[in-house]
């Protein structure tokens, strides 16, 4: 199915995202000729051209996606807002003459979480009753942590604690869109509810009965309920690895006996 793979695809690349996103600081390892157009403070968690090219493949995708249903009113702010992603993949690669200081990337990518944000909470009329609306709601949370996080980045660009929470917040967005294309788009759609198609942007989650709407939004809310513990787990386990590792003695050491370790001390200290 389209729907199920454009949104699967769209999810393992936000994954991919959040894993460079999370990775450890070290510098930047980049050619002369593109080492002189970037700013020499860098201190991100990969080098930056791996990034950013991930990041505007992505894009790129979603760019292609929406041009392609251009001819639906519900895919123009969608091309806004993959626009400013695009923008903020390719800004660093620019030939320019000075380079583009980290706070201004920051604030355009701010600037595209907003509109991505925007676009998820005016996606539907207020009149609209498909249970799919629940999704989009729910969505909006991860979107509002990358945003909150980005601008914090921007005050400060080297601090860890909004990278990484920019990582956890693009983590549920692509675990949560790859769970909305198997709900929408698979026979895992709740129980009494079925899509209505008019087009590939286009849809919605019709339930037969008031009860199987209010048992699809319930359903909904479980299961991101059900992400977000995966997220807290996740980031637990990577959390103790990482802690486990920093404690390990240097590869080629062992621990000395209590009774190596006194040989050699003056007599007075042994006691």
């Amino acid at each position: 199915m389209p729907g199920l793979l454009e949104y699967s695809a769209g999810g393992l690349g936000l994954l991919a995202l959040a894993a460079l996103e999370s990775l450890p600081l070290r510098p930047l390892l980049l050619p002369a000729a593109a080492a002189s157009h970037l700013p020499r403070r860098l201190g991100l968690a990969t080098p930056l051209h791996l990034r950013h090219l991930l990041a505007g493949i992505v894009s790129a995708l979603f760019l292609l996606s929406a041009l392609f249903s251009a001819r639906h009113h519900l895919s123009l702010p969608t091309l806004a807002a993959t626009a400013l992603f695009l923008l903020y993949a390719l800004a660093p690669l620019a030939p320019l003459r000075a380079p583009l200081p980290l706070p201004l990337l920051d604030l355009v990518l701010a600037a595209a979480f907003a509109q991505e944000l925007l676009l998820f909470a005016h996606r539907r009329p207020s009149t609209a009753a498909g249970s799919e609306n629940r999704y989009f709601d729910l969505f909006l949370v991860p979107v509002a942590v990358c945003l909150v996080a980005t601008l914090l980045a921007a005050h400060d660009p080297e601090a860890a604690p909004p990278r990484l929470a920019r990582a956890a917040g693009l983590a549920l967005q692509g675990t949560w869109m790859v769970q909305m294309g198997f709900s929408f788009f698979t026979s895992a759609v709740a129980q009494g509810c079925a899509l209505h198609a008019q087009s590939r942007v286009d849809y919605t989650i019709k339930c037969r009965t008031h009860d199987d709407y209010h048992r699809a939004r319930s359903a909904a809310t479980l299961q991101f309920n059900g992400h977000l513990a995966l997220l807290v787990l996740a980031g637990a386990a990577a959390y103790g690895a990482a802690v486990s590792r920093r404690n390990q003695p240097p590869s080629g050491y062992r621990m000395l006996s209590k009774e190596v370790q006194m040989e050699g001390m003056p007599l007075h200290s042994q006691f």
